[in-house]
């Protein structure tokens, strides 16, 4: 068997030399190569590289492109599996299920565009490594010759940190599964202790918090269906609690609050809506010095209900034309911004409200989250006063 998948035949060298001369010289070739982002590499009929841009160059570690010319891309990129037969790349047994390959089929055989994942295993001089590559296949004609344009974009690291991610979410589950379990026969065989239930409802908030995150993760679109309950100001108050009660920011610092003494009713996703609340006023904590105080201010009409956060501090003019920027963010360090970012995406996409802010060097900050109630009828005692 001379193949397990690609043929294994090469282009006669004499007319592979043709084939060189001929991409070197034609200028659409030669912009493609020299505008193109990303790795690129013509490929013959026969897979095998009749020119390749810089990237592509600088990636395979060779300073003269003559030293990749004529050879298959896992020839190229020191694939361990490219050299197990004698016909090279693409007819090993390893082949069948290499995207490269693959995509590289579609378009020499079926005369499409194809595009796939290809992982393989890299030796280079000893050094072994883990590639993982998003590649697109494209078949073109120019003048008398038939070449297939390949593109090539290293996600590794996106992969990694995506696999990592399933992991992570995996054992987290796992873990939280088995404390919710311990808790509950807790509270069964001493239903006396009421110290039981905060910690109780701690780990349910968490479970549904890992929960949120996993959807937001592996779906890059963001999709989330809210899941609304009707529940009262007092259970929001709670839960807020929940999530600023001995939260470091608020060591030294305190919190002067000013909720409605009435009861509210509201329909509304709970968890996200203490994310947001949440995230106003550790921000305004963590911009507050040791002995200062921030306040919280609830209004509640017969049409809408609004948290406000203050805090002392004055946001900077450029920092506020961006603070609802995703990946923006004032602070030091990797993995910021995406707070005020998700107060953003979680109370006015997802929850149907307005969140907006005031900054002033006299007045302070003043972050305002504004949410619409239930219907009129469905309220109780509501009044259009502050308290």
């Amino acid at each position: 068997m001379d193949t397990y998948f690609a043929p294994a035949k090469r282009t006669e060298k004499r007319k592979f030399q043709n084939q060189i001369d001929d991409i070197s010289q034609n200028p659409i070739m030669d912009a493609l190569m020299k505008t193109a982002a990303g790795l690129l590499v013509v490929l013959n009929e026969d897979r095998q590289i009749v020119g390749l841009n810089h990237s592509f160059i600088k990636s395979l570690g060779i300073n003269d492109a003559q030293e990749a010319l004529g050879l298959r891309l896992g020839e190229s990129l020191g694939c361990i599996h490219a050299f197990k037969a004698p016909g090279g790349c693409g007819t090993t047994e390893y082949c069948v299920s290499c995207g490269a390959a693959i995509a590289m089929m579609a378009a020499i055989q079926d005369d499409r565009t194809n595009e796939q994942t290809c992982a393989l295993i890299s030796d280079k001089d000893g050094t072994v490594s883990d590639i993982c590559l998003r590649v697109k296949a494209s078949p073109i004609q120019i003048d008398n010759n038939r070449w297939i344009i390949f593109y090539a974009q290293d996600i590794t690291q996106q992969q990694f940190w995506v696999n990592l991610d399933h992991v992570f979410f995996h054992d987290i589950n796992n873990t939280l599964t088995a404390i919710y379990g311990n808790v509950q026969l807790l509270e069964m065989n001493h239903p006396e202790n009421e110290e039981i239930l905060p910690i109780r409802k701690g780990v349910e908030r968490l479970i549904n918090e890992v929960a949120i995150q996993k959807n937001f993760s592996q779906h890059k679109d963001a999709t989330y269906t809210p899941v609304k309950t009707i529940m009262s100001l007092d259970e929001v108050k709670n839960e807020l609690a929940l999530i600023i009660g001995g939260h470091r920011a608020s060591s030294q610092k305190s919190i002067l609050e000013d909720w409605p003494r009435k009861e509210v009713i509201l329909e509304t996703d709970a968890l996200l809506l203490s994310r947001i609340l949440g995230n106003m006023v550790i921000n305004a904590l963590e911009a507050t010095p040791e002995g200062g105080a921030i306040r919280t201010t609830v209004t509640a009409t017969l049409e809408d209900i609004s948290w406000n956060v203050w805090n002392k501090s004055c946001i900077p003019d450029p920092i506020q034309k961006r603070i609802f920027q995703r990946h923006f963010s004032s602070k030091s360090g990797d993995n910021r911004g995406f707070g005020t970012y998700s107060m953003k995406l979680f109370g006015e996409t997802y929850l149907g409200g307005k969140i907006s802010f005031l900054s002033t060097r006299d007045k302070g900050t003043t972050f305002t989250y504004r949410l619409p109630l239930l219907s009129p009828q469905k309220h109780t005692g509501l009044n259009e006063q502050t308290c």
